[in-house]
């Protein structure tokens, strides 16, 4: 009798995937139960595979599939049901804001949870799909309260940040996923998820914003008093550097993306005149041309700045935006470069540091680089939501991110419920 191989989830599996515009990863994780409810997510499997080209341009297909062959292979695992995080520049994000009545004077769970509620449902304008409805702050008659439960007043006022994607991007991930077998368990936000694995409360309470510098696309968090308050991203990234050493060298790109790896800066420094470097010709790679490493700086500094100066002009209301910025911290592939630290200390005016993904249980040396902050938080965000799922997890707190999709709206004001 052929034995019965238990379905994903009964294994308790879960797996999260990044796409990016050059690369794809995957992490394979299982959750195992911890002292007082809830999972720990212990990572079994991580597999990232970029560089793929068809016809010149990035094959995400052929990185897909290589990348969860991968994990499955280190895990041992099959997997089938997948957790996605939409890239930035493909959200929508608005302000949310909804008064309630308060019916007998005093402001009840239930009223915490039907206001919220009411803000999850207008989450996103039409065309979009809803992802998430995060809580800014609650008012009770127009005092600020962290929680209003118990509170005497008339109105309660719930100010929220509506997260939401473009429906055709759902349906060109849906359409990718079935060419590779796969299915969409849910979509998370990127920025959001990067944001969960690399930022601390601390930063996220006193004015942070993480930014995520990927190949095509750089993505961006804002927290305020703990709150995400903005997130999005812009169409740039360390790929335009790259193609920029290409243009004004004539290099071939895939030289051109090695010399920025193996000598490119941001910043100056000492003997940059005198140190040559060789860039094999695009169409003749017997023919080179040598230039210092100061003129590949001088194309690299003003590109870099630049992606920078774009994504804080992407902030809503971009003055007062910039204004609950108190630190700021860079991860993603683009992260690594030489100087981005500094550069981003100048540009952005506050303490920079460099932001890697937390060591989750299992997981190998890899999975902390800076290229897996998304995938390592989609993951550690699906691991909680299907604590909460199972009733594991009775705790509010900053940084969940409940879903708000439009066919689970009964689902969120439920969990709503039985959280206040």
């Amino acid at each position: 009798m052929a034995k019965r191989i238990k379905p994903v989830r009964e294994r308790g599996l879960v797996a999260a995937i990044d796409l990016g515009g050059s690369k794809a990863a995957c992490v394979i994780a299982q959750l195992t139960p911890v002292p007082g409810g809830g999972f720990e997510a212990d990572v079994l499997g991580v597999g990232q595979h970029g560089g793929v080209c068809r016809d010149k341009r990035p094959d995400i297909e052929a990185s897909l599939r290589a990348a969860v062959e991968a994990a499955e292979r280190m895990a041992g695992e099959r997997i089938k049901r997948v957790h996605v995080a939409a890239a930035g520049r493909s959200l929508g994000a608005r302000r949310i804001s909804v008064d309630l009545d308060v019916s007998g004077g005093v402001v009840t769970g239930d009223d915490v949870a039907d206001c919220l509620e009411q803000g999850a449902a207008a989450a996103a304008p039409d065309g979009s799909t809803p992802l998430h409805a995060l809580k800014i702050r609650y008012s009770v008659d127009g005092e600020q309260a962290e929680n209003p439960a118990g509170l005497a007043g008339c109105v309660l006022a719930a100010e929220m940040l509506g997260i939401s994607v473009r429906d055709s991007y759902v349906e060109n991930v849906e359409s990718l996923l079935a060419r590779c077998g796969l299915e969409l368990e849910e979509l998370i936000a990127a920025p959001c998820a990067a944001a969960e694995s690399v930022l601390i409360e601390d930063e996220k309470e006193l004015g942070v914003i993480l930014i995520d510098i990927g190949a095509r696309t750089t993505e961006y968090a804002l927290f305020e008093r703990g709150a995400l308050i903005a997130c999005g991203g812009v169409p740039v990234g360390g790929d335009h550097v790259t193609r920029d050493i290409a243009q004004i060298f004539g290099a071939p790109i895939a030289n051109a993306e090695r010399i920025k790896t193996l000598y490119g800066s941001a910043l100056s420094g000492a003997g940059d005149e005198h140190g040559m470097i060789d860039f094999p010709q695009l169409g003749d790679e017997g023919e080179v041309t040598r230039h210092p490493r100061a003129e590949l700086i001088q194309v690299i500094a003003p590109r870099f700045e630049e992606i920078l100066e774009l994504t804080l002009n992407a902030l809503p209301h971009s003055g007062s935006a910039r204004r609950a910025i108190r630190r700021a911290v860079l991860t993603g592939g683009g992260s690594l470069l030489v100087g981005a630290r500094e550069t981003a200390e100048k540009v952005i005016g506050v303490k920079t540091r460099l932001g890697r993904p937390v060591a989750l249980s299992g997981a190998p040396e890899m999975a902390t680089a800076p290229q897996f902050s998304v995938a390592i938080g989609a993951l550690q965000l699906a691991a909680r939501e299907r604590s909460e799922a199972k009733g594991r997890s009775a705790r509010n707190r900053v940084g969940e991110y409940p879903r708000a999709a439009s066919g689970v709206i009964g689902q969120v004001g439920a969990w709503l419920r039985a959280n206040f």
